[in-house]
């Protein structure tokens, strides 16, 4: 029973005191409560949020991020267990590419990138880069990633491609390839050349999934938990 209830007054102020004082009171015990349970981020963690939110909620194919050289050694063994969970739904993590100090980390849900690569015309161009032919296939993931690894070497940079294996809209990749990266409508996410609107509802939509992983994450639940991956 609360205290308001057991202190019944005629004195509606001194009732109204109490009743902000219990409330004052319970928010005071419920924030101690939270800060209690909140549960330290990782470095991996942290970026992990941040940057690949919404494929872990299952909005986006795929996410792609970096991390200092330096910290792999503390990371790996953290990336390795989260690897081998998150697996257990779809999703995978893979070390990409090395440069100038940093790995870079994707995260993606097979299934949805399977699909992505099998339209016919992201996949008959992805073909005609040397990527295999069987694109789009489980058996295939391993050798088209390992192609988009080497092309990134040569490069050392991203090459255009990257924004399919990212799940962008098609036209909206091969506009910027055709464009050169010039005359797009907005920029977010990625550059847009087609439907503004929609994609600003995406943007949006991949703000919050952000968002709303880090505000449940820094209130005490885990990454995996939320996932149902523990």
């Amino acid at each position: 029973m609360c205290t308001a209830a057991v202190y019944r007054t005629k004195d509606t102020y001194f009732g109204r005191t109490l009743l902000l004082i219990f409330a004052y009171e319970l928010a005071i015990a419920n924030y101690q409560s939270l800060i209690e349970r909140r549960i330290p981020m990782s470095d991996f963690e942290a970026e992990l949020i941040h940057h690949a939110a919404p494929t872990l909620l299952g909005r986006k194919q795929s996410n792609l991020f970096s991390l200092p050289l330096s910290l792999l050694p503390k990371c790996r063994e953290e990336i390795a267990l989260y690897g081998k969970k998150l697996a257990e739904k779809g999703i995978c993590i893979v070390y990409l590419y090395s440069f100038k100090n940093r790995v870079f980390i994707m995260v993606y849900r097979q299934n949805a990138m399977m699909r992505y690569l099998r339209v016919p015309h992201v996949r008959d161009y992805l073909i005609s880069l040397g990527y295999p032919a069987r694109i789009g296939k489980k058996d295939a993931m391993t050798e088209t990633l390992a192609h988009l690894r080497k092309r990134m070497q040569a490069d050392g940079d991203f090459p255009h491609e990257i924004g399919f294996f990212l799940g962008y809209p098609p036209a909206d990749v091969f506009a910027f390839m055709r464009e050169k990266g010039q005359n797009y409508k907005c920029v977010g996410f990625w550059k847009v050349y087609g439907d503004e609107k929609r994609a600003l509802r995406i943007f949006q939509c991949y703000r919050d999934c952000r968002d709303q992983m880090m505000e449940q994450v820094t209130a005490g639940s885990s990454i995996l938990s939320l996932l149902g991956a523990a």
